[in-house]
């Protein structure tokens, strides 16, 4: 219990929390003042924070997107031609090894490592973005294929699409690599939360069979206590509401812009 209070108290102290504090002592003061009117305002903004930071409704909306995932197994998924790996899962850093900084979608390196380990392709390729820092180029996928050169992960095919703009993006450089060399089969690595629109863009712009190979899940559908229920609001809610929101809008304009087809949306 004495634990419960202590966190509670420091999580007071985060922006959130600090935020939230405040709200609640503002409404208090108006209602004190009976400006009841006024104080609707900073109590339906504190009932917000407190909702999306601090109770379990973001988890669930961003876990029912990564629900359908949930249970495939790397060890059983079926030989490709080659596994794709979609960026996103680092940023550029001129510290750390490699030139790379590892963030929250960093499963995703793992997960195409996994299958690379398990034979399920030869051919491994990475996908990402590219940005300028100080006239100094940052290309993820070129900074991530090195760190897996240097490395020596012998007996596979390493290749990069450089920088990309965006998921479509990088689907079409790989509709134009399988078109090469004849690929019929993609192993698809990326979150399971972006998985639907990008399985639906890749068959939409390669025609290839897609494979989803889901990772980096965020919520209880696989993280244990990922969506407990807290006293005061913490910022991770937020994360995932913006999670949800992003995909949920993702998909509508990639359907708009046409770059979804019917058929691949109802797979």
């Amino acid at each position: 219990m004495l634990d419960l209070a202590l966190r509670s108290a420091l999580t007071l102290l985060e922006p959130v929390g600090f935020t939230w504090a405040c709200l609640l002592v503002l409404t208090g003061l108006l209602i004190r003042k009976k400006e009841f009117r006024l104080a609707a305002l900073p109590a339906g903004l504190a009932l917000f924070i407190w909702v999306i930071g601090a109770t379990p409704l973001p988890g669930k909306l961003l876990g029912s997107i990564e629900r359908p995932w949930v249970g495939v197994k790397s060890a059983e998924l079926p030989e490709a031609d080659v596994i794709v790996l979609l960026g996103g899962f680092s940023a550029p850093s001129r510290e750390e090894v490699g030139g790379l900084h590892f963030n929250g979608s960093a499963d995703r390196a793992v997960m195409a490592l996994e299958l690379v380990r398990l034979g399920k392709a030869k051919t491994l390729v990475i996908g990402g973005s590219a940005m300028t820092l100080n006239d100094e180029p940052f290309v993820e996928a070129d900074l991530f294929r090195e760190i897996l050169l240097a490395r020596q992960l012998g007996g596979h095919e390493i290749m990069s699409l450089g920088g990309s703009r965006n998921t479509r993006h990088e689907a079409e450089k790989v509709a134009k690599l399988a078109e090469e060399r004849g690929w019929k089969r993609v192993l698809l690595v990326t979150s399971a939360t972006h998985m639907r629109r990008a399985a639906a863009v890749f068959r939409t712009t390669t025609g290839l069979e897609v494979v989803p190979a889901p990772c980096a899940f965020l919520t209880s559908v696989s993280i244990v206590s990922a969506d407990s229920l807290d006293f005061v609001p913490r910022s991770n809610g937020f994360g995932k509401l913006e999670g949800f929101l992003h995909e949920q809008i993702g998909w509508r304009v990639y359907r708009w812009r046409g770059w979804i087809s019917d058929e691949a949306a109802v797979k």
